[in-house]
């Protein structure tokens, strides 16, 4: 590899690893307000936030890889470009197309961390901080349970548990409940009950040998059922929580549960998943492309914000595109095939465009109006 490949290999290297950074604080400064309130507040030690955060890293970085690539090729270009070190270079024979090789480097190793960000890393992620939050609503629908007091659940519904079988337990005897369903009275009655997690990971209180009473006393439609048990959800959790349809939480499945899901029911949820998955890492190195033209700035010409406003407002209409193709996949209303695809196709288009204009010395726009006057 040249001097002048390996120079440009170091400072995109540095660049996007500098441009990383930026970028993910940008993203991260939002959730890590939030969390930085309920730490001030009380609600959640120091420690559980900064396990939040880390959980939601990984998927933040699915983002953040491909703009930052964008950004750093950008950047590194534009300073060739306005140092006249292009010019030079090219003087020695070497056009945009013989400093693709080191980009490509590059851009190798990026997307093999994004394919594996995107593929496992942060599906994991996310099914770890889906366990993590539902832990915590969990303790703290458990401490609303108040021995010997009366509890306001959500829904409408008032519970009352009595004294607690043996320290820290989480049985408690003589308890009462009442729910409220469109004026329709439904008490519950028993001996005891137990804080148990059910398989969906809400957090219930199991009443074990009691009586439910429905409707009025002396009214039509009153009676008394006997039950060995019954189920209270306690907080205001979802029992499909997450559950996107095809019962399944699609962004947190694994590649496993997804491939399984290829040749059942949940086909067109699994392809459509698939495809979203793929399209940043496979975006990544056609970004890069599209970065290089855009770069181009005379010597002794102005700022470099215009091609980086253009590529910003590129980058921000396919992701609209790709959010508004990927919700009507989910919904039937577009095929799985293309799906997706479409959007790489018109991201291949649009960068081999302005760079083959570009490596040619050509305006991004071809002058008509000049020819059709003359």
């Amino acid at each position: 590899m040249t001097r002048i490949r390996m120079q440009v290999v170091r400072n995109l290297t540095i660049s996007f690893l500098l441009t990383s950074l930026v970028v993910l604080a940008i993203l991260a400064i939002g959730q890590l307000t939030q969390l930085l309130r309920q730490v001030a507040s009380g609600q959640l030690p120091l420690s559980i936030i900064l396990r939040l955060l880390g959980l939601a890293l990984p998927t933040l970085l699915v983002m953040v890889l491909p703009l930052a690539f964008f950004f750093a090729v950008y950047l590194v270009f534009s300073n060739l470009y306005r140092s006249n070190e292009m010019v030079a270079i090219r003087s020695t024979g070497t056009g945009l197309s013989g400093l693709l090789p080191p980009v490509a480097v590059v851009a190798a190793g990026v997307f093999c961390l994004e394919l594996i960000l995107s593929l496992s890393w942060a599906p994991g992620a996310q099914r770890e901080l889906q366990s993590e939050s539902v832990r915590l609503a969990n303790a703290a629908a458990e401490a609303m349970l108040q021995p010997g007091s009366f509890t306001n659940l959500p829904g409408g519904r008032v519970i009352y548990v009595g004294q607690a079988v043996g320290k820290n337990s989480h049985r408690f005897q003589e308890i009462f409940l009442s729910v409220a369903q469109g004026g329709q009275l439904d008490m519950a009655t028993a001996a005891y009950g137990e804080v148990k997690p059910a398989q969906d990971g809400a957090l219930t209180l199991v009443l074990v040998d009691g009586q439910r009473y429905l409707g009025q006393p002396g009214k039509d439609g009153f009676k008394v059922l006997s039950f060995a048990r019954y189920r209270v959800l306690l907080d205001n959790q979802d029992t499909t929580g997450g559950v996107e349809p095809g019962g399944i939480n699609w962004s947190s499945a694994s590649l496993p549960q997804l491939v399984r899901q290829l040749h059942g029911t949940g086909m067109r949820f699994a392809v459509t998943e698939l495809e979203w998955r793929l399209l940043w890492p496979l975006a990544l190195p056609l970004l890069a492309l599209l970065a290089i033209p855009l770069a181009y700035s005379e010597p002794r010409g102005g700022g470099r914000a215009a091609g980086m406003l253009v590529g910003i407002l590129f980058l921000l209409a396919v992701n609209n595109i790709v959010v508004y193709v990927k919700e009507h996949m989910m919904n039937g209303g577009m095929p799985v095939f293309p799906g997706l695809l479409w959007v790489l196709l018109l991201i291949l288009a649009v960068a081999a465009y302005a760079f083959f204009r570009r490596s040619r010395d050509l305006p991004m726009l071809p002058a008509w109006s000049g020819r059709s006057a003359s």
